[in-house]
């Protein structure tokens, strides 16, 4: 029972909209930035989350940013208040892989530590921005509960360019 209810909520739940115009500002600004890594966060209207309505560009605070971000941590505190001040939410995370590659890294599901959070990763080279991949990372509880770990990975979605 409820086969087709949850089957459709998850497909819902994949589906993130995005407009065409912000997108693409993103995948200008990492293939700018090439060969660090960019990143920033996307935030949404708590009342429609799957809605990216803008984006807020961080400075990579990592010791090795050709390799691996860091969002700077004073963005991230102050993302927080705004958003709480305007009914918005932090609903993911945006990065370039400098190396090409728009899939999720090792290093990326290590770090997914919010379930549900989205991750957008705009591939990047020498010639600029090659694709982009938007996933959301999931938790799910280990078989084995004497480990008591999560077990994490990643969950393509598809992302719509719409409007807003």
């Amino acid at each position: 029972m409820g086969g087709q209810g949850s089957e459709k909520n998850r497909q819902n739940q994949n589906r993130v909209y995005f407009s065409a115009r912000l997108h693409g500002e993103i995948r200008d600004l990492c293939a700018l930035h090439w060969p660090e890594e960019t990143c920033g966060l996307l935030i949404a209207s708590k009342a429609v989350p799957d809605r990216i309505q803008r984006v807020v560009v961080a400075r990579n605070v990592a010791d090795e940013p050709q390799k691996t971000f860091e969002i700077d941590p004073q963005t991230l505190i102050d993302t927080h208040r705004t958003v709480r001040e305007t009914g918005e939410e932090i609903v993911g995370c945006f990065h370039s892989h400098p190396n090409g590659n728009a899939l999720p890294s090792n290093t990326d599901r290590d770090r997914a530590d919010e379930h549900a959070f989205l991750w957008l990763i705009i591939a990047t080279n020498h010639t600029g921005a090659l694709a982009s991949g938007m996933y959301r990372i999931m938790h799910q509880k280990n078989i084995d509960a004497d480990s008591g770990e999560n077990i994490r990975y990643f969950q393509r979605c598809k992302l719509i360019e719409q409007d807003i």
